[in-house]
């Protein structure tokens, strides 16, 4: 292995551990980056010991090498619980969360006979697994990535169902939605993935081609990095559990049409009615959605009514959720805003933060989403359109 990549490798396991400390005394979301800062730690220490595999550090130790075999069976679970706490699943690491790592302990156990073994012993050892395909530890290796796609796959599940949750509750979620975890964890079981298929290339096709520890560690190299960036950028997000975030749990979805349904519910079809008349007077009467931080529970306090009823009303009688609810009305103001001539002179940004949206990104999607075409395009048709009004009338 090039020494540009052994390089690569000792400096992120350096900018691990700097890292692991930051988030470990960062005091936002204390609980879950003291998860995250094992998480770092242990990705650190496992680089570092690739490190000192790869500058054969073990001829002078022998017991140091294979210390990380098991290490990936940690990463999976521990980003797992790291997803919990952030999304509101689990509030703090529990004792009974230590079950998930029974699979990394009998990893450990199966090759602990080798530090049983002399220092020659062990150094005749790691040069046949140096040289030897070893097919038990490739089934193992073959687990590790089995392993880490479960686990990732559970993680991106409760992001999906966080986002989902926000959405019921909150009209701006440009601050607190996760998209960074949910890129880094859909990268990691890519990786787990090609990691798989890498794992079986030297069983099945060349055993030369053992390229299994230079791709995953590669990975974590920039893993460390990309989520440094993100955790420690990462806004407090148990804020918004007043706000009922997990409203969706009461709820189910029929299959044919993705509709909530509500299980149970105490609402009559007058009361329904009623929510739904006096909602629209409000939200159009007072203009509630120019507020750009407007919740799910602000609006129920407006009505007299339970979060839980106004969003039934707003699911089963607009099929939307509030957050599409209460962006539909503000691309509407939008759309008429930008028709008055006092509103020439502003940018379309500007108008829009006017309307009750809160970022560009946020507004151009969702104005995309019920215009299906940009801000930008929309003003160029209305003005042509206007255009030809004129000439139809006098001419």
């Amino acid at each position: 292995m090039g020494s540009f990549i052994t390089n690569i490798f000792l400096l992120a396991s350096v900018h691990g551990f700097l890292l692991a400390a930051l988030l470990f005394f960062k005091k936002k979301n204390r609980n879950a980056n003291r998860v995250l800062s094992f998480a770092i730690f242990i990705l650190a220490l496992d680089l570092l010991f690739v490190y000192s595999t790869i500058t054969e550090f073990y001829k002078t130790f022998p017991s140091t090498f294979g210390i990380n075999f098991a290490f990936p069976f940690i990463y999976g679970p521990i980003f797992y619980l790291y997803t919990k706490i952030v999304t509101g699943n689990e509030t703090h690491f529990r004792a009974k969360h230590l079950l998930h790592f029974i699979p990394f302990v009998l990893a450990h156990l199966y090759v602990s006979p080798f530090y049983l073994l002399s220092a020659q012993g062990k150094l005749a050892q790691i040069e046949i697994y140096l040289n030897e395909i070893q097919y038990d530890l490739v089934f193992i290796g073959f687990l590790k990535a089995v392993h880490g796609i479960i686990y990732t796959s559970f993680s991106l599940g409760l992001i999906h169902r966080f986002d989902k949750n926000l959405r019921e509750s909150l009209s701006n979620i440009d601050k607190i939605k996760l998209n960074w975890l949910r890129f880094l964890i859909t990268g990691t079981l890519i990786v787990w993935i090609v990691v798989a298929l890498t794992i079986l290339i030297p069983v099945f096709v060349d055993p030369s081609l053992n390229i299994y520890d230079s791709i995953i560690y590669f990975f974590i190299s920039i893993f460390i990095y990309a989520v440094g960036y993100g955790a420690l950028n990462q806004p407090e997000v148990f804020n918004y559990h007043d706000e009922k975030i997990k409203l969706a749990d009461a709820k189910e979805e029929t299959e044919s049409t993705g509709t909530a349904k509500y299980i149970k519910s105490s609402l009559t079809e007058v009361d329904i009615e009623r929510i739904k008349t006096e909602l629209i007077d409000i939200v159009e009467g007072k203009k509630l959605y120019l507020k750009s931080d407007l919740t799910l529970s602000q609006l129920a306090e407006e009505l007299k009514a339970s979060n839980h009823n106004l969003s039934e009303v707003i699911n089963t009688s607009f099929n939307k959720n509030f957050y599409d609810f209460i962006n539909f009305y503000r691309v509407e103001e939008f759309k008429q805003r930008i028709k008055k001539p006092e509103y020439d002179n502003y940018s379309l940004l500007a108008v829009a933060f006017d309307s009750g949206f809160s970022s560009k990104t946020s507004f151009n999607s969702i104005f995309k989403k019920y215009t299906n075409t940009t801000p930008s395009e929309y003003k160029r048709q209305m003005k042509l359109q206007f255009v030809l009004d004129a000439e139809n009338r006098h001419g």
